[in-house]
């Protein structure tokens, strides 16, 4: 838990599970203080959330265990065995909000915590500001009425007419989302071993999650993209022994940078100049950060990796049907069960591309059209002061 005590300050936080959600806190963090607004950051690390950090993992490395957690992730967050999870995130906030009693609001991107929030930790407003696409919720979600009291920030308009048609929810923001490389902008300096190469169409951007990933669908993909497209580089964060591992098995052609410092990451790909550049990334928080790249005119080649939890298939639809990548790295033996569930949902089926690791080629790749948003979306300040009535 960060130290300070600022006057009447903006409580923002998550529990260390998945690196998209912290990056989005500090991001949230650094944006706020730029606009003079007072933040305390609080990132909650007991033994449930440990647990839920080895979940995580686990079901990331493993892409039977992914598919099988895409379809009924729901249920597993409201599951029983959820519970004492819960419970010690309400005591986190709890322990921060007493040290900080006169807190304006509560913000944050995991909407577990905000859930915990409500009525907890007396009446100050909780904010979700999530990096997915549709929040946490999709098609058919029941929601609580401990939910339907949080103040849902969205960052496209269809998400905006999702909360409110379908799920009736009216305290509902469309905000511009947070670029997340403001995060990491204290930092100075940093180099990669292909710098210099990564304006290259021939270099391949690898995001992962801070859980991992399939190590060996991962390993045929690059194997594949060295063999079939004379890929000649790779960035991605990652441990020392998966580059080596890479490195081996490919031989000494291919430059590979897998630094553990995800900043590195964000600032060289917004610093590409080539719009031919391949990223191959989960569903997740990318699909909001491709569309923001768009914005700095980086037009990144897209191709998927299987979606972990509804929320990322609920992702891939919205990314589909905006007319982004449609191409998902998968097994063959999982291929006709996204099929079915992303046309089930309303994917044009012509826009699904699936391809088996050992086949992937730089053609995969498909071209990332210009996304803005919405002429009506308020900045996260805007909105921040007048949840909490500082005008």
């Amino acid at each position: 838990m960060q130290k300070g005590n600022p006057e009447n300050p903006v409580i923002t936080g998550t529990p260390l599970i998945g690196e998209g959600n912290i990056v989005d806190v500090k991001a949230f963090m650094a944006y706020l203080a730029e606009a003079g607004i007072p933040t305390v950051g609080f990132y909650p690390d007991g033994m449930m959330v440990r647990h839920a950090r080895l979940f995580h993992r686990v079901m990331s490395m493993s892409t039977k265990k992914t598919m099988s957690y895409a379809f009924k992730s729901e249920g597993s967050r409201s599951s029983l065995m959820v519970r004492p999870l819960r419970w010690e995130l309400r005591a986190a906030i709890g322990r921060v909000y007493r040290r900080h009693p006169d807190a304006r609001c509560l913000l944050t991107s995991q909407s577990i915590v905000a859930e915990e929030s409500i009525g907890y930790i007396g009446t100050i407003p909780t904010i979700m500001s999530s990096s997915d696409v549709y929040g946490k919720f999709s098609y058919g979600s029941d929601l609580s009425p401990k939910q339907r009291r949080i103040i849902h920030l969205v960052w496209n308009s269809e998400a905006f007419h999702f909360y409110r048609n379908k799920l009736a929810l009216r305290n509902v923001y469309l905000t511009v989302p947070v670029d997340p490389l403001i995060a990491f902008e204290e930092k100075k300096g940093g180099s990669l071993t292909c710098q210099g190469r990564t304006d290259d169409s021939n270099c391949c951007y690898i995001k992962l999650s801070g859980s991992g990933g399939d190590g060996d669908l991962v390993q045929s993909a690059i194997t594949s993209l060295w063999e079939k497209s004379r890929v000649k580089s790779l960035v991605f964060p990652g441990t020392e022994k998966t580059r080596r591992k890479i490195f081996n098995t490919i031989g000494k052609g291919l430059i590979v940078d897998s630094s553990m410092d995800s900043s590195l990451f964000y600032k060289h790909i917004r610093g590409t100049v080539s719009n031919r550049i391949m990223l191959l990334a989960y569903p997740s928080e990318q699909v909001k950060h491709v569309a923001i790249l768009t914005q700095n005119n980086v037009f990144p080649n897209v191709a998927w990796l299987p979606p972990r939890g509804k929320h990322e298939v609920m992702n891939l639809l919205w990314a589909i049907q905006k007319g982004f990548s449609g191409t998902i790295c998968i097994p063959a033996e999982y291929q006709r069960q996204l099929h079915r569930a992303l046309v089930n949902l309303g994917a044009p089926a012509s826009k699904i591309k699936l391809v088996v690791p050992g086949k992937l080629s730089a053609e995969h790749f498909m071209p990332s059209p210009p996304w803005q948003y919405e002429p009506e979306a308020e900045p996260l300040e805007t909105i921040v002061r007048r949840v909490t009535g500082q005008y």
